[in-house]
């Protein structure tokens, strides 16, 4: 038995094709950058609590809401070139330690990348490396998937310096 196949039916086989490869070009990034985050009482916050359950607890307590508008730097100075901003919130969201759960964009403002998000979600532990998703973008990086790695690098009474290693792949 001999399989025939329609004209119609070949053509739109053809077009799927070649739509799928076209698709199949993904490029992948490791980003590497610095967060600054002046706190809040301090000159030009970027990092405030908005909803204060536990006033008298001064790290936080469950249920607090944090909003962030922190600092991306190309080196861990705060005098380094400024490459975008971590805009986002941030709640206290562990009943038994600190750890907070983060809904954070990375928007760069300058470089290669000027005009292109990062969409970021996951859990920070202060004192740990955090192993956060990255779960889309915009700009140049659109559709983006993969994970940021961040650590403490040094902390201040008024600013905190965070260490980040971001791997995506975008189409």
């Amino acid at each position: 038995m001999e399989a025939v196949v329609s004209f119609p039916s070949f053509i739109l086989f053809l077009l799927l094709s070649s739509a799928m490869v076209g698709f199949a070009q993904n490029y992948s990034v490791h980003l590497h950058f610095y967060f600054l985050e002046r706190e809040a009482g301090s000159p030009n916050a970027t990092g405030v609590v908005s909803v204060n359950l536990h006033p008298e607890s001064p790290a936080g307590g469950f249920g607090n809401i944090g909003v962030i508008d922190n600092i991306l730097l190309e080196e861990p100075e705060p005098s380094s070139l400024v490459i975008g901003r971590a805009q986002g919130l941030t709640v206290s969201s562990d009943l038994t330690g600190l750890s907070i759960t983060t809904a954070l964009n990375l928007v760069f403002t300058a470089g290669e990348y000027n005009g292109s998000s990062l969409a970021m979600f996951g859990r920070y532990e202060p004192g740990r490396v955090s192993d956060r998703s990255i779960i889309g973008g915009s700009g140049q990086f659109r559709l983006a998937r993969g994970y940021a790695l961040s650590q403490l690098v040094n902390a201040t009474a008024t600013t905190v310096t965070a260490e980040f290693d971001v791997y995506i792949t975008y189409p």
